[in-house]
């Protein structure tokens, strides 16, 4: 009988949760085994590739340069949907002025140097975190979507020149992150670009040669291996201690005489070479050492 007692209001509850107010507990129970199911069975994978001409180098005159471009081509490998975001990496030691003034353009659709005049995300190579077209903010599960990219030096505020960002450099990686909700997410990262301003090289070390009666000495240089095509290379030619011109020449030698130096003593020159096409200036040679011994017409001057 006792146990009777108990088992009657146990079955009662059981009958009323089923029926009656289990109504909205089993919805819940439903739902939550569904969403289980579903985020256990589902897959969040993507990936990211770069491609095109963005490695470069730019060589331009005035304040802007030529476009060059590339592609980003996002897919969604897994098996749900995804909402992107775009991030941009800078390389310890990238110029930070040089991405600051690169122009960057993201748009889907025709991919080129041409830029289109609308559906395009405009921003710069400095910018962490650039927004996407809208065409690739979200992908269904095993498509893709090709994001053209373009990037160019630009400005008007002077600053930009080939002569003022000479040498400079950035390297950038581009990563996207493909989300579900706010704490499932994937990140795909791309070959890193490396982009620069045209400089020219330097001559390296040169030598020097005494003639054979000390009355000269004649100093050597190679001309810059990464010259540009057609473009005339001067060579400044100046005493490293006074900054004094010896004078600029197109040849990479030159014959110093005794009756050059005022004086006797050590004298140190270097070699600048110029590059008048994009307005670049080399870093100096390393240093030649001449003394001159001696006064009047007996003088004589000799490599050190």
């Amino acid at each position: 009988m006792i146990r009777r007692r108990l088992l009657g209001p146990v079955a009662a509850l059981v009958t009323l949760a089923v029926l009656g107010g289990a109504g909205a507990a089993v919805a819940t129970w439903t739902a939550a085994a569904s969403v289980s199911t579903a985020v256990s069975s589902a897959t969040a994978t993507t990936t990211l590739t770069q491609a095109g001409a963005l490695t470069t180098t730019y060589q331009y005159t005035g304040t802007s340069s030529n476009v060059v471009a590339g592609t980003l081509v996002l897919a969604n490998t897994g098996t749900t949907p995804l909402a992107y975001t775009l991030a941009t990496q800078l390389a310890a030691g990238s110029s930070s002025t040089l991405a600051q003034k690169t122009t960057l353009a993201l748009w889907t659709g025709t991919c080129g140097t041409t830029i289109p005049t609308s559906g395009v995300v405009t921003t710069s190579l400095a910018d962490p975190a650039p927004s996407l077209p809208a065409a690739a903010q979200s992908l269904t599960a095993g498509t893709t979507v090709t994001v053209c990219v373009a990037t160019r030096v630009t400005g008007s505020d002077g600053t930009t020149s080939n002569a003022a960002l000479q040498g400079q450099a950035v390297t950038a990686t581009f990563s996207a992150t493909g989300a579900v909700g706010a704490n499932w997410k994937t990140t795909a990262t791309a070959a890193a670009l490396t982009q620069s301003v045209y400089r020219l090289n330097g001559v390296g070390a040169g030598t020097c040669t005494d003639s054979p009666s000390r009355t000269s000495v004649t100093l050597r240089w190679n001309a810059p291996a990464n010259a540009a095509p057609g473009q005339t290379i001067s060579y400044r030619v100046y005493d490293v201690d006074a900054n004094r011109d010896l004078g600029t020449f197109t040849t990479t030698s030159v014959t110093i005489n005794a009756r050059d130096f005022n004086q006797r003593g050590v004298y140190r020159f270097a070699v600048e070479a110029r590059e008048s096409g994009y307005g670049t200036t080399a870093e100096p040679s390393q240093t030649l050492t001449i003394e001159r011994i001696g006064q009047g017409a007996n003088a004589t001057v000799e490599c050190r």
